[in-house]
């Protein structure tokens, strides 16, 4: 997509087993500050970049304004009535992690479509089932991180047998990855190399999670999570800055806001993690139960955009691959 350095620590993320050996060699105070600068500085300004780029890209924002307006409307007032009529937010925060499982599924998946068509638009055998066992497979490790914790009586089984059952459905599961990764070893092409150091990335940090669900070890699940977080968010970044070269890359082009950032685009993309990382930890600390909220209405309107947003463009190449 742009070069191989960079793909390879902006997209595939060769870094995170890095970033876990750390957070393993300096514990849970390691992990907190870890945890902080992704929270703040990288996961939230990823949920902020879709509402800049709907509402900031003048061309696109015309072409489905009332939808996007539409959107944005009903998020508020169902977040916000639900909100007053609860009085707590427990119900969003359950939808909002469901959702955000489909969310980093379809998008690992559409990535991995990126790189298969950048590397071999001619193949194309095979794709339905790519889709369906790379979105199952993050849903069920996302299904068990949220379930682990939990007691075989809270299931409606005994102890012994659903444990088995369980552990070996785990391991079953693990065959996901390996018949994909199998696939491509066989299909061997130098011209997608991308797509195969992806996918082997993507494999090795949802494995790790799952094991370390599997072997009851919470404090791995939670470095492991903080991990996949930072790959998520990382790697929406690379692909946002991506899609907007491609888009206003174009020297002709008139100079809308995103072609007259390109050039000190990196820079921006900084200064923005800065504010919104800054104006959110003030929020939480000042304001916690709005923060909350509005965090919750960002992150509902993310994921809905960003359905919206891909899968509208599908004659450009990036919106087409990421919307798989």
């Amino acid at each position: 997509m742009f070069g191989p350095w960079v793909d390879l620590l902006f997209v595939v993320n060769i870094t995170w087993p890095l970033v876990l050996l750390v957070m393993i060699a300096g514990g849970i105070e390691t992990q907190l500050k870890v945890s902080f600068w992704q929270i703040y500085f990288v996961t939230t300004p990823h949920r902020w970049m879709t509402l800049a780029i709907v509402f900031c890209d003048g061309d696109r924002f015309r072409e489905r304004s009332r939808a996007f307006l539409g959107v944005a409307v009903a998020v508020a007032v169902a977040c916000f009535g639900i909100r007053l009529s609860t009085g707590t937010l427990t119900c969003l925060l359950a939808v909002d992690y469901a959702w955000n499982a489909w969310h980093f599924a379809a998008q690992h998946h559409g990535i991995f479509r990126i790189y298969g068509r950048i590397g071999q638009p001619e193949r194309t055998d095979f794709m339905a089932l790519e889709k369906v066992l790379m979105r199952f497979f993050v849903l069920y490790v996302a299904f068990r991180t949220a379930t682990w914790a939990l007691p075989a009586s809270a299931f409606g089984a005994t102890s012994s047998r659903f444990e088995a059952a369980r552990n070996l459905l785990d391991f079953a599961v693990l065959a996901v990855p390996l018949v994909l990764l199998l696939r491509e070893f066989a299909a061997f092409d130098r011209r997608a190399v991308g797509r195969l150091a992806y996918l082997l990335s993507f494999s090795g940090l949802y494995c790790g999670l799952l094991l370390s669900v599997n072997r009851n070890r919470p404090a791995l699940v939670l470095m492991f999570t903080t991990a996949s977080a930072l790959f998520h968010a990382v790697e929406y970044l690379a692909i946002v800055s991506w899609s907007v070269r491609s888009r206003h890359g174009n020297r002709e082009e008139k100079a809308t806001i995103f072609r007259r950032l390109l050039p000190q685009w990196a820079l921006c993309l900084l200064i923005f993690a800065a504010v919104i990382g800054s104006g959110n930890w003030l929020m939480q600390h000042h304001l916690l139960q709005a923060w909350l909220l509005l965090n919750v209405i960002v992150a509902f309107l993310h994921y809905t955009y960003d359905g919206m947003i891909w899968k509208s463009r599908r004659r450009v190449r990036p919106a087409a691959g990421h919307s798989e």
